[in-house]
């Protein structure tokens, strides 16, 4: 839509050496000016040109065609402004047909600026749901980061306290072993020095002459004799233990399963590091 007549006689007629004299373009030339450049689709500019018209000399038209400017602009907000101050300028120069224009206009922008302010309004409110759904994402990945360090940290508890359990039955395997060592040898040292003394006694009996003498060799060798027998079983049985519970390696690694037989030969353990 064309911009309304607005070069009225005021305007032309208006006293052009004042405007010469000032070095400033007439009311006349700046509202052509306007129209030139609203033609040319250069709508904010026509409008800033317009405004500078108005105001050196007002006319209810150049009002209307600054509202038209706005609005074709998309300035809805300043087009509604200038609209309604067209309707409210009722003078003699006011134009019947711009006035029903102009209250048209004011209706439709009206329904425009309410869409646009629900449609504002519905976006920032989406706005604030996307960011209240990314703050809440945000929150449950720093949960979830937590529960992950927490559960690394429990795991490598569990691997230390793992590789502790295992490193001391690996020493109370080598403890117990030698501890079995000591009593075989101990027990095998027993088992020959009551053996010698049973060897004694059998050739004190064998020397003796009275029966009442070899009566009491005997005893004494079948005592002797017994308490060597039991010297070297209970060494025999102590090396075998020994043997069976000494580690047969090293200790047990980051990460290594490993089987040992538990304490007195009752059953099976095992030995886990990680």
């Amino acid at each position: 839509m064309r911009l309304a007549f607005l070069l009225s006689m005021a305007l032309v007629l208006g006293a052009p050496a004042a405007w010469a004299q000032k070095g400033a373009k007439s009311p006349a030339a700046l509202a052509r000016e306007g129209e030139r450049l609203y033609n040319a689709g250069r709508y904010r500019e026509a409008a800033e040109v317009l405004k500078k018209a108005q105001a050196a000399q007002p006319n209810p038209k150049l009002i209307y065609n600054i509202a038209r400017s706005y609005e074709q602009a998309g300035d809805l907000r300043e087009a509604l402004s200038y609209y309604q101050q067209y309707v409210g300028t009722r003078t003699e120069e006011t134009d019947a047909i711009l006035l029903k224009r102009s209250a048209l206009a004011i209706d439709r922008l009206r329904v425009l600026l309410d869409k646009q302010e629900k449609a504002a309004a519905a976006a920032e409110s989406e706005r604030k749901r996307l960011q209240e759904e990314a703050e809440a994402a945000r929150r449950r990945a720093e949960e979830e980061q937590a529960a992950a360090r927490r559960a690394e940290e429990d795991a490598r508890q569990q691997r230390l306290a793992e590789q502790e359990r295992a490193m001391a039955s690996y020493r109370r395997s080598r403890v117990l072993a030698f501890s079995l060592g000591g009593l075989s040898a101990a027990s095998v040292g027993a088992g020959i020095f009551f053996g010698l003394q049973s060897r004694n006694t059998r050739k004190a009996f064998d020397d003796a002459t009275n029966l009442e003498t070899k009566k009491a060799r005997a005893g004494e060798t079948r005592g002797k004799a017994l308490l060597a027998d039991i010297g070297f079983g209970v060494g025999l049985a102590a090396a075998v233990g020994a043997i069976i519970v000494f580690p047969k390696e090293g200790p047990p690694a980051q990460g290594e399963v490993r089987m040992t037989l538990a304490p007195g030969g009752l059953g099976a353990g095992m030995e886990v590091s990680f």
